[in-house]
């Protein structure tokens, strides 16, 4: 009998400190404390990469037929061209290998595209007539 008393009351107090434990967050790992703001971060960040991608879409279709478009796409374009090699500069510092390689052969690319898209943009402003306002 002195047995399953024991048992029990061992069990019992097993379940009161599984019940009543608290976790405190200042003794969560790091990142579990910051969790909920690299979530909110994330998103965020998605979301503003849609908008600019979303309007940067939108400006390269009316590019063609309204010369502030033009500009404002070609603004756009140069400063992502300048990040972009910015970027491949960085890239150098930070890493060597097959890693880097990789990584410079694609923004290599990437600002090939740009230079190109640049180009076609730079010919649309040239080609551009002011356009005059009929009253």
């Amino acid at each position: 009998m002195t047995r399953t008393l024991r048992r029990t009351f061992l069990e019992t107090l097993e379940q009161l400190r599984t019940q009543h434990r608290r976790r405190l967050p200042f003794l969560a790992p790091a990142l579990e404390r910051r969790r909920p703001r690299i979530a909110a971060e994330d998103y965020a960040a998605r979301h503003s990469i849609e908008h600019t991608l979303d309007r940067k879409a939108e400006l390269r279709r009316l590019a063609p037929t309204w010369p502030p478009a033009a500009r404002r796409y070609h603004e756009l374009l140069s400063y992502e061209l300048e990040g972009l090699r910015e970027m491949a500069k960085a890239l150098h510092s930070v890493t060597e290998g097959r890693e880097l390689e990789e990584a410079v052969a694609e923004a290599r690319v990437q600002i090939e595209r740009l230079e190109i898209e640049i180009a076609w943009c730079a010919d649309l402003l040239d080609r551009a007539v002011p356009r005059v306002v009929a009253r």
